[in-house]
């Protein structure tokens, strides 16, 4: 910043805006404080005017004397004095007519015949009131807010500290202030970021610290190196990747037919868009079902020590496609596999993304049989629709 003051620089200017930001939020808060009691005092005062006083509206349009008709005190209400004006008027006044308190200047007496509507009684009454104060001096009203102590002993000090401060001199200080600020203001928001990034970081350092633990407790790491059995999870992309490596480890797969296969491993790629509400899923006969149940029990296993390291990753598997692609690879034609939740379109999607993950599995497993019937089941599975989207 240039053409400072004398002996000024930036951190001079910030710590002599951040002492007037200090002083403007002590005064604000104090002229509040001020307006909040001379309001409850006002309410006070005016809760205890009674028929017949004489008191002087001290600002608003109905400023002047006037003549309580009424008090206005209702139960629970704000008092709403009822009043005769001096040129013969009758008004209802408000709170917001006493920016001070009120206090009556006199009495008189109001005859319980006198009737507001009756312009002569008006008259009568206002002229009463008139020789009453005749011979009175009634000066000027009070105004709002005199009468109020002098500045408290922390704005003072405020004061005599900015004017102390060697900033105070620079006759260009209120151009140097704003940039000190704007500088200030600008370094809080980087640090913000800066907090805000850590942050996340932190949060990916520690998730990232859970999924290491798991997977070691699992068998896939130990300490800082990856096992065969990681290897061969590092292979399988897909949500649920977890459980397909699990399944293949404890050799769910490995008496399957093709057809039984791909029932059984679409519960890893299928994600139904309106899931039945309790309605249990449609099943394909054989070993599948038996598999198919053993893959929910790992599916909890897993669940369950994903939630003892505060992880939470895998969903459960979906039953809702099994019976389709069951049939699909068997042979079944497409339009007795359709339904209202299932179109054409749905149903070459889930098919690909099984033919995609059984594809993976015959690659992971290596020589195993199951590779084989993986393979097979691709073969069973690419056809018809299916076979024409995937050359289109």
């Amino acid at each position: 910043m240039e053409d400072l003051a004398p002996h000024c620089e930036l951190g001079d200017f910030a710590e002599y805006a951040a002492l007037r930001r200090e002083l403007s939020q002590l005064e604000a808060d104090q002229s509040r404080q001020r307006s909040a009691a001379r309001r409850a005092e006002a309410l006070r005062s005016l809760e205890q005017l009674r028929r017949g006083d004489i008191i002087r509206v001290p600002s608003g349009r109905r400023a002047g004397v006037a003549l309580v008709l009424d008090h206005g005190m209702t139960a629970g209400d704000l008092p709403l004095p009822l009043v005769l004006t001096a040129d013969q008027h009758v008004k209802r006044l408000s709170v917001n007519d006493f920016p001070v308190p009120v206090t009556p200047i006199d009495r008189i007496r109001v005859p319980s015949w006198f009737s507001v509507r009756s312009a002569k009684h008006r008259r009568d009454l206002a002229a009463t009131m008139r020789n009453k104060l005749a011979d009175r001096d009634l000066g000027k009203p009070a105004r709002a807010g005199q009468g109020a102590a002098d500045d408290d002993s922390d704005i003072a000090r405020l004061r005599r500290r900015l004017r102390q401060h060697p900033c105070h001199g620079c006759p260009d200080r209120e151009q140097h202030a704003r940039q000190a600020e704007k500088q200030v203001r600008l370094e809080r928001e980087a640090e913000a970021l800066e907090r805000r990034v850590a942050g996340r970081s932190h949060v990916i350092a520690r998730t990232f610290d859970r999924v290491c633990a798991l997977l070691e407790q699992l068998g896939y790491l130990h300490g800082d190196t990856v096992t065969a059995e990681g290897r061969r999870l590092a292979g399988l992309y897909t949500e649920l990747d977890l459980l397909t490596a699990e399944s293949l480890r404890r050799g769910l797969w490995d008496e399957l037919a093709p057809a039984e296969l791909a029932a059984s491993v679409s519960a890893l790629t299928f994600e139904s868009r309106k899931p039945d509400e309790g309605a249990p899923a449609r099943l394909p006969p054989g070993r599948s079902r038996e598999v198919i149940a053993a893959m929910v029990r790992v599916w909890a296993e897993l669940d369950a020590a994903e939630k003892e390291h505060q992880l939470s990753f895998l969903r459960e598997p979906d039953l809702g496609f099994a019976w389709a692609a069951h049939a699909w690879a068997r042979g079944q034609q497409l339009e007795k596999l359709l339904s209202p939740d299932l179109t054409p379109g749905d149903f070459v999607r889930a098919i690909k993304q099984l033919i995609d993950l059984l594809d993976q599995i015959a690659a992971a497993a290596g020589s195993a049989p199951v590779a084989r019937t993986a393979r097979t089941a691709i073969n069973a599975l690419r056809r018809g629709v299916v076979a024409y989207s995937s050359v289109g």
